[in-house]
């Protein structure tokens, strides 16, 4: 005589698909209302400059890192604190060039020329 799996067993599985579709739902809508209730989106973020005429700005600028000073010997992580950066006398966007390698690891042969 085969063994016939019971009632509760065919069942759970289907209850807990149902409760745990129903769960993720409420976090969506809970999200939402959230969401809707934050004055201007999200807390604590950076909003984009708006002109009456021409709507949101979008700014950006080239930056390079200060020199690291040499005349001190050998320096420690520790003692260059934050990286201090400062804006680009040229603000040309450096793009990728024909023959030059990919990302790190992406199998390309690198600079040939």
């Amino acid at each position: 005589m085969p063994l016939r799996p019971s009632m509760t067993v065919r069942v759970a599985p289907l209850v807990t698909g149902l409760f745990a579709a129903a769960a993720l739902v409420w976090v969506v809508r809970m999200s939402v209302r959230n969401r809707r209730r934050a004055v201007g989106g999200y807390a604590g973020a950076e909003s984009p400059r708006v002109t009456a005429d021409e709507g949101p700005l979008d700014l950006w600028e080239v930056r390079e890192p200060d020199e690291v000073p040499t005349d001190r010997g050998r320096l420690m992580p520790y003692e260059l604190g934050r990286t201090p950066n400062k804006r680009s006398a040229t603000q040309y966007r450096r793009r990728w060039s024909i023959g030059s390698s990919g990302g790190f690891g992406s199998g390309g042969i690198g600079r040939t020329g």
